[in-house]
C-alpha cells in the first residue's frame, strides 16, 4: 500500500509502461530521450510504503504498543509524501547547520527559452549554471562593501519546472544580504540592490558556458545579443525583500516556512565561508 494519493498512484501504475513504450515515437523529439533515472524514480515510487517489500517494527518501551513502518522510496518531487519530509528536513538543516543569523535575500535567475533545450539534453550543465550565477551574484555582493576579504554566503537550488509544468531551468538562491570579513564579522550590503544590474553579466557567463561546450556559435550569440534590446530578453534576475536573521523552522514561523518553501527544488549548490554561511 503506497503512501501516495490513490488517484495519482493508480494513474502511474496503470499507464507508465504505456508511456515508456510510445515515448520514442511521440515525445522524444520534443522532450529528448527517456532517461534511465526516470524509470528508477517511478518504480521506487510504486514500491513506496509497500509492507511486502520491507518494514521496521516500532515498539513503545513504556506501553508496549507497536506497529509496522514500511520502507519509503525517499524520492524528491514525484512522491509527495517523501518529498514533503525532505523539504522540512532540508529547511531545518539550513537553519541549524548552514545559515548564519544574518540578513538574507532570495534571488531568482532564469534563462531564455531558446537556450533551455541545451540544459534539458545535458543535465550536467545545471550544476555549471549554478556556479555561473553564483559567480555573478557573489561579485555583485562583494562590490557593495569596502573590505578586500569580503565573502558572501549562499545556497542555490536548481528548479527545472515552470508554472505550466514545462522545462524551465532556473535558480533559487538564498544569499547573505552582505558579506563576511575579517574574523567572522558581517557587514550589510546596499539597502536596495538592483537585480537588473546582474542580467548583463549573467548573460555573458551563460554564453561563455555554452560556447565552451560547443553548443552555440558566435552567430547565435550575436543573434541573441540583438534580443537584449527587447522588453523581455529571457535573461532575468529577481529578488525578494531582505529577511532578518533566520532561525529554526517551526509550525507558525514564517521565516521557517520561507526556507521550507525554498527547499523543494531538485538540488542545491553550497558556497561556504568556514563551516557555516
Amino acid at each position: 500500500m503506497s503512501y501516495c494519493p490513490p488517484s495519482s498512484f493508480q494513474c502511474v501504475q496503470n499507464h507508465f509502461e504505456d508511456l515508456e513504450m510510445v515515448w520514442e515515437e511521440r515525445y522524444q523529439r520534443r522532450y529528448d530521450f527517456f532517461r534511465p533515472y526516470v524509470k528508477d524514480v517511478i518504480y521506487r515510487y510504486l514500491d513506496c510504503g509497500d509492507l511486502h517489500l520491507g518494514f521496521a517494527r516500532v515498539r513503545c518501551e513504556s506501553c508496549g504498543h507497536e506497529y509496522l513502518l514500511p520502507f519509503s522510496c525517499k524520492r524528491r518531487h514525484f512522491c509527495p509524501s517523501c518529498h514533503q519530509k525532505r523539504v522540512i528536513e532540508f529547511g531545518q538543516w539550513l537553519c541549524e547547520e548552514v545559515l548564519k543569523h544574518v540578513p538574507h535575500r532570495q534571488w531568482v535567475f532564469s534563462i531564455p527559452k531558446r537556450l533551455r533545450i541545451y540544459f534539458m539534453a545535458h543535465r550536467r550543465l545545471l550544476a555549471e549554471l549554478s556556479r555561473r550565477a553564483w559567480k555573478v551574484l557573489s561579485k555583485y555582493l562583494k562590490a557593495g562593501v569596502s573590505y578586500a576579504d569580503a565573502t558572501p554566503g549562499g545556497v542555490i537550488a536548481v528548479q527545472t519546472l515552470g508554472d505550466f509544468q514545462n522545462f524551465n531551468p532556473h535558480l533559487h538562491i538564498i544569499a547573505t544580504d552582505g558579506c563576511f570579513y575579517g574574523n567572522d564579522m558581517f557587514i550589510r550590503g546596499p539597502a536596495a540592490p538592483v537585480p537588473a544590474d546582474l542580467e548583463e553579466a549573467f548573460r555573458r557567463e551563460i554564453f561563455k558556458l555554452l560556447k565552451k561546450e560547443g553548443m552555440i556559435t558566435d552567430f547565435i550569440i550575436n543573434n541573441m545579443n540583438n534580443m537584449m534590446g527587447w522588453h523581455h530578453s529571457g535573461f532575468r534576475s529577481y529578488m525578494n525583500p531582505r529577511t532578518a536573521g533566520l532561525k529554526k523552522p517551526s509550525k507558525n514561523d514564517q521565516k521557517g516556512k520561507f526556507l521550507a518553501d525554498f527547499g523543494w527544488p531538485t538540488g542545491f549548490f553550497l558556497s561556504k565561508k568556514g563551516s557555516n554561511l
